[in-house]
């Protein structure tokens, strides 16, 4: 079973906190999880710093946070993650 979530967000990267808009799923397969997405933002330079620091934290509104790990950075503005740990659904 899958359930999609997609909200305004926060990043918080390296302890940097950018606004960005968040699209992910979340698998529920049996007793285990996992979720990814995609982060979104006008921020320039977003996906490098991304991808390139030690800690990224994706906090939604309602305050709960998950570590993301993303993926690759590209010219298209999205930037792919994979969820490491509970997703902040």
């Amino acid at each position: 079973m899958a359930k999609d979530y997609e909200s305004e967000a926060l990043a918080v990267i390296d302890g940097e906190e950018i606004s960005v808009y968040a699209r992910f799923t979340v698998y529920a397969d049996g007793p285990s999880k996992s979720w990814h997405g995609t982060i979104a933002s006008d921020e320039p330079g977003l996906g490098f710093k991304a991808v390139t620091a030690s800690r990224v934290v994706l906090r939604m509104p309602s305050g709960q946070e998950g570590v993301v790990i993303p993926t690759r950075a590209d010219a298209s503005g999205l930037i792919p993650f994979t969820g490491s740990g509970p997703a902040p659904a």
